[in-house]
């Protein structure tokens, strides 16, 4: 069943950091995406996490773009015109943390 609320995860996009801002406070566009959408980074260090990653690597594109949709979460980037175009950097992460929410090592706040 897809989820009634749609996030679309280009809104989430930060705009780049200032060039003067420390190293440490600079995230990637797609980290910072994460960060805004579930206050956390998949933790591919985690054994569990890293599978994940594999399935979703491994799976189909449109299979692991659709279920980022079923569950919530729209990682299309859109033209001016409102056309989809490629997916947002990261999304495959997306799909990591949507999927280790649905298995339980990470909790999503709704």
């Amino acid at each position: 069943m897809q989820n009634k609320t749609v996030i679309r995860a280009a809104e989430y996009i930060p705009e780049p950091a200032e060039p003067d801002a420390p190293e440490s406070f600079q995230l990637s566009r797609s980290e910072g995406m994460l960060i805004s959408l579930f206050g956390s980074l998949p933790d591919y260090s985690d054994p569990k996490f890293e599978e994940l990653w594999q399935k979703v690597f491994d799976g189909e594109d449109n299979e692991m773009t659709a279920y980022c949709l079923e569950k919530g979460v729209d990682v299309f980037e859109t033209d001016v015109s409102g056309q989809k175009k490629e997916p947002v950097p990261g999304w495959r992460d997306i799909a990591v943390m949507l999927k280790a929410a649905d298995n339980g090592l990470f909790e999503l706040n709704r």
